[in-house]
C-alpha cells in the first residue's frame, strides 16, 4: 500500500480512538497523548500492516498495547483493560464479533493448562520476562508454550 494511501486511511480511522483512549486513561490530556503515540507507532510500523486489515482494529490493538505497557512501567501489574471487552471493541459488526470471541473463548479454554496460563498472560500484556518470573518457567520454556499456544489457536480458529 501506497504511504500516502496508508496515512489517508490512518487519518480517516482515528478519529475512532478518542473514546477508546478517553476510557483507557479517563483523562482528556492523556488520551490525545495516547492517540498520538499510537498513530506515531502506526506511521513507524505502516510497513507491517497488510491490505485487507482492519485498520480500526489494528489501530485499537496498537493503542491498547501501548496503554498497558506504560501502565506496568507506572509500577503497577494488573491493568484495568478487560480482555474480552478490548476484542469485541475492535471488530465493528458485534454479530461478527461475538462469534470470534466465542470462538477464540472456545479455542482458548481447550489449550492444555501449560499452554494457556503462559499466553493468556502474554494476552494481557505481561512481557516474557515477567511470565518466567511469575511461573518459575525458564524463559525459553515460556516462548516456546507461547509459540505453540499461538499454532494451536491459529489451526483452531482458521
Amino acid at each position: 500500500m501506497e504511504k500516502t494511501q496508508f496515512n489517508h486511511l490512518l487519518t480517516s480511522q482515528s478519529r475512532y480512538l478518542a473514546p477508546q483512549a478517553l476510557k483507557f486513561t479517563r483523562d482528556a490530556d492523556d488520551a490525545k497523548d495516547l492517540i498520538q503515540d499510537t498513530l506515531l507507532r502506526a506511521i513507524l510500523n505502516s510497513d507491517k500492516f497488510r491490505e485487507g486489515t482492519n485498520l480500526k482494529g489494528w489501530l485499537y490493538t496498537i493503542m491498547r498495547n501501548l496503554f498497558v505497557n506504560n501502565y506496568r512501567k507506572r509500577g503497577f501489574h494488573t491493568c484495568p483493560i478487560d480482555v474480552e471487552e478490548a476484542i469485541q471493541l475492535h471488530v465493528e459488526n458485534m454479530g461478527e464479533s461475538n462469534m470470534r470471541v466465542e470462538g477464540i473463548k472456545t479455542s482458548l479454554n481447550h489449550l492444555p493448562r501449560q499452554y494457556y496460563q503462559p499466553f493468556s498472560m502474554y494476552l494481557d500484556g505481561y512481557k516474557y520476562h515477567e511470565i518466567t518470573e511469575r511461573l518459575l518457567v525458564p524463559l525459553g520454556t515460556i516462548k516456546n508454550r507461547i509459540h505453540i499456544a499461538r499454532k494451536i489457536l491459529k489451526q483452531t480458529i482458521s
